[in-house]
């Protein structure tokens, strides 16, 4: 299988895998420093973070050494999600501790060291989540946000979201973009602000992440998976310790859970621990060779 696989999360902690199974090259940090998301495209890694009141980037192609560089958050603009759009890697963030006053702001880069200057954002609440396609940025957020951008510079809001309805991630496949969330709630959009097929699964069985195989949408949670080929028609399959967040590649799923725990899985719906690491890891990319 070509490609990487990067986990990143608590007091720095970074790891690599070429397979999803054997890992390798564990490092830290500073007691503190947080990772919180990667990002994989241009033929790098770009991770971010935060350490006291400042955000930091580390850029590596290797997973092994890392190229930094940093942003003055003064203790409340944080960044809090990133990806690789078109050329650039976008991370956005805001201040998460400011209900309904969030000042969003993106932040861009083309190498995931030189960074443009603060990029004020309208909206009240932040975006977390992000996927690429049909030309577009679509960011899924709190209180149920959901919004579309050609640049991560300009963008459109969802008109009249409710909370109940807020999507935890998105993943883009198949002409569109699937997001999904609390209640197995499942939602379709082609251009990221007009949604539809809205879809509830069984009470309490939240969806913590979905992907595109290439084949098809794998929506995970912690006791089933749910299969689209389209995002409209589904097949749920009961599971067991499904992780919280997946990276795939090469036909591997990597799961993370808490504290430190790595998964591995080949269907999204059997899941071993493969490997343990002493700090909790927050995020974990795929990016091929």
């Amino acid at each position: 299988m070509a490609g990487l696989f990067i986990a990143v999360g608590q007091n720095g902690q970074r790891i690599v895998s070429n397979n999803g199974v054997d890992w390798r090259d564990s490092q830290t940090g500073k007691e503190g420093e947080t990772w919180r998301a990667i990002a994989a495209g241009g033929g790098r890694f770009v991770g971010i973070g935060s350490f006291g009141g400042s955000n930091f980037f580390g850029a590596t192609t290797d997973g092994i050494t890392w190229t930094p560089s940093t942003f003055d958050g003064k203790y409340s603009r944080y960044v809090r999600g990133i990806i690789f759009h078109q050329g650039n890697f976008i991370a956005l963030g805001g201040d998460p501790g400011s209900v309904g006053l969030a000042k969003p702001f993106a932040l861009i880069s083309a190498d995931g060291v030189s960074w443009s200057g603060l990029i004020e954002l309208p909206g009240k609440f932040i975006l977390r989540r992000f996927a690429s396609g049909n030309g577009l940025l679509v960011g899924v957020g709190d209180r149920g946000r959901r919004a579309a951008s050609p640049d991560g510079k300009e963008w459109k809001d969802a008109p009249d979201v409710k909370a109940i309805d807020t999507l935890v991630d998105v993943a883009f496949g198949a002409g569109k973009f699937v997001g999904v969330g609390l209640h197995g709630l499942r939602m379709v959009s082609e251009d990221g602000v007009n949604w539809f097929a809205k879809q509830l699964g069984e009470e309490g069985e939240h969806l913590n992440t979905i992907l595109w195989t290439g084949e098809q949408f794998a929506a995970i949670g912690a006791v089933a998976t749910l299969f689209s080929k389209d995002g409209y028609d589904w097949k749920r399959v009961p599971s067991g310790d499904g992780p919280l967040t997946v990276a795939y590649g090469g036909g591997a799923y990597v799961g993370l859970n808490w504290k430190g725990r790595i998964l591995h899985s080949t269907d999204a719906v059997k899941w071993r621990e493969v490997y343990k690491c002493e700090n909790n890891l927050e995020a974990a990319a795929f990016g091929g060779a």
